[in-house]
């Protein structure tokens, strides 16, 4: 199938789609209903600019996990062989709930995502307005507007550097939470590698993903870290042919970033995380020089749409951040409401004892102030 199908040799569906193709004259039409994994993920995306070199999209219904009983999205597509990619292709959407007894209640369905269609419940897009987006996914749901955003301006990895953090291969050994530690071994506020070995401290604040949180916080965890990572860096394979751990980041570590938690089935956070952290896999790293402005655009409404789009899955890996064009001139004024935010959240953080810096809950100062008063 590698040698046959080149470009659908992913998934065997995604071989058929390939074969049909041959078997039509131009102009011909072919309808499949197939997984939607061909539309998104980068193990299709030869295949989905061949099917827009050698065949349009003339109509496509996608459907939501369970639509058709079972348990991941499909989609049910109507190519034309040969047909002009600069014609717009109909789309509509449809989830479960739009479902009654087997039938859809209404078609096109009457939900939140096509209520952004058009008069007729459809939307109007052409193939080669998609081919702008990194990876030509299938978004036929984006705005105009966004789409265009692709065009206009560069993408974040042009004034950023995204990667994937620290793999130790045995956080059992190496990874602590920061309370099961001698504080007198806790390397705190080191803004280089080379401070940080003079210190001849071994624990050091670890970016390690966690729960739903923005701009600042979830640093709970630290990694053993002592004289320049001695043990992780040398700590080999049974067999040993390598270092264990991966993705050190050498010329990354203990520089201010941005984290975030790679594995989330929900909306997207992004914190910042000030100098003298190493970066997790489970966080992952983006670092410029202007961390709060790109900080800024990855926590906005917009930045969550293009990355719901362009990455489907649970995984949000580095690369897609790399992918979202980045607006000139945020203004100071925004700039200085991150820093409240980034403030205001790190306050919030610091207000319980999960935070190395935690001093006294807030529900305590709040008491004493009151006491005072009535004094």
């Amino acid at each position: 199938m590698k040698e046959t199908f080149p470009e659908g040799k992913s998934d065997l569906f995604a071989a058929f789609i390939e074969r049909c193709l041959t078997l039509l004259r131009p102009h011909g039409f072919m309808a499949q209903v197939t997984m939607q994994s061909w539309m998104f993920l980068s193990s299709f995306e030869k295949l989905r600019n061949k099917l827009r070199r050698c065949a349009s999209i003339v109509a496509m219904l996608h459907m939501d996990n369970m639509v058709m009983r079972i348990a991941f999205g499909t989609s049910a597509t109507v190519w034309e062989v040969g047909g002009d990619p600069t014609h717009p292709g109909k789309y509509t959407w449809m989830e479960l709930s739009d479902i009654e007894g087997d039938k859809p209640r209404v078609f096109p369905a009457h939900n939140e995502r096509n209520a952004r269609a058009g008069d007729d419940g459809f939307f109007s897009v052409a193939q080669k307005d998609m081919a702008v987006i990194p990876g030509s996914p299938i978004v036929y749901w984006l705005s105009e507007k966004i789409r265009a955003s692709f065009w206009n301006f560069p993408p974040l990895d042009t004034r950023s550097r995204s990667a994937k953090g620290l793999v130790t291969a045995d956080n059992e050994t190496f990874v602590r939470l920061w309370w099961e530690i001698e504080l007198r071994d806790f390397g705190f506020g080191y803004a280089d590698r080379e401070s940080a070995k003079r210190s001849k401290r071994r624990w050091f604040p670890y970016a390690k993903g966690g729960e739903f949180r923005r701009w600042a916080g979830n640093l709970e965890s630290v990694v053993d870290w002592e004289d320049d990572g001695r043990r992780i860096q040398t700590t080999m394979t049974s067999d040993g042919s390598r270092v264990r751990a991966t993705n050190l980041n050498l010329d990354r570590i203990f520089k201010e970033g941005i984290a975030w938690t790679v594995v989330t089935s929900g909306q997207q956070a992004f914190r910042l995380v000030r100098a003298g952290a190493l970066f997790d896999a489970a966080a992952g790293v983006c670092q410029s020089t202007t961390n709060e402005e790109h900080l800024a655009l990855l926590n906005s409404n917009v930045a969550n749409t293009i990355l719901s789009a362009i990455n489907p899955t649970l995984n949000l890996h580095p690369g897609y951040l790399g992918a979202i064009p980045i607006p000139n001139g945020i203004t100071m004024c925004t700039i200085g409401d991150v820093r409240a935010l980034i403030r205001n959240s790190q306050d919030d953080w610091d207000g319980f004892e999960t935070s190395w810096q935690f001093a006294s809950n807030p529900l305590v100062a709040i008491s004493q102030e009151l006491h005072s008063l009535q004094r």
